[in-house]
């Protein structure tokens, strides 16, 4: 009983606090818009001035030259040592030295733009050299899903929890759990397990 008027508290506190915070964030750009307006500029622009950043972007356009140089850096360092490559300063020189990238046709810029897609997939779906790369990758990605489910649950007050593991008994990653707001006290209050015991018999099942 004492275990559920606890829970019951702490969901009322949570409650006030994540009303407070969606006030606050009203305010707030309710405040960048007066600012906006008044000096002729988007609010995009205030937000960058305050320091304020974005958890998220859309994935970078697939751009001509970036196909032209990823193009030319295949061609003229394919088979060099790591110290000998050429630098993307210098490829790009070469690149608008080159008459084969002028006047070209549309399928010729088509087949660039194709094989610079191709590479970029590749890259993000490949699988990495070693268990510490993995366990970096692994890392470095969910940190950022973590902020953007942060702020996501700002923004809209959803819930979300995630448990993560490693795939075999060779990876070096940590099995670990996120929540956002209070929601892992659902685990506890309501399924009766405590999440550390939950992604434990995760790691278990995986490997």
């Amino acid at each position: 009983a004492s275990r559920q008027i606890s829970a019951a508290q702490r969901k009322d506190r949570d409650a006030l606090l994540n009303e407070a915070i969606r006030k606050l964030s009203d305010e707030f750009e309710a405040k960048v818009q007066v600012v906006a307006t008044t000096h002729n500029v988007t609010q995009e622009k205030v937000k960058k001035l305050l320091g304020g950043h974005k958890y998220y972007q859309n994935p970078r356009g697939t751009q001509l030259a970036n196909a032209i140089i990823h193009d030319k850096a295949h061609e003229v360092n394919e088979g060099r040592a790591c110290g000998e490559k050429l630098t993307l300063q210098q490829i790009q020189g070469l690149a608008r030295a080159d008459p084969k990238y002028q006047d070209m046709t549309q399928d010729e810029k088509d087949e660039l733009l194709h094989a610079l897609t191709e590479y970029r997939a590749l890259k993000n779906t490949s699988v990495r050299a070693t268990n510490s790369a993995a366990a970096r990758d692994v890392q470095s990605t969910l940190e950022h899903i973590f902020k953007i489910l942060d702020g996501l649950a700002l923004r809209t007050g959803v819930y979300v929890c995630l448990f993560a593991t490693r795939g075999h008994v060779y990876d070096s990653s940590q099995p670990f759990w996120y929540g956002t707001d209070n929601v892992m006290d659902f685990w506890e209050d309501v399924m009766d397990l405590e999440p550390d015991e939950i992604v434990r018999k995760m790691e278990q099942w995986a490997c």
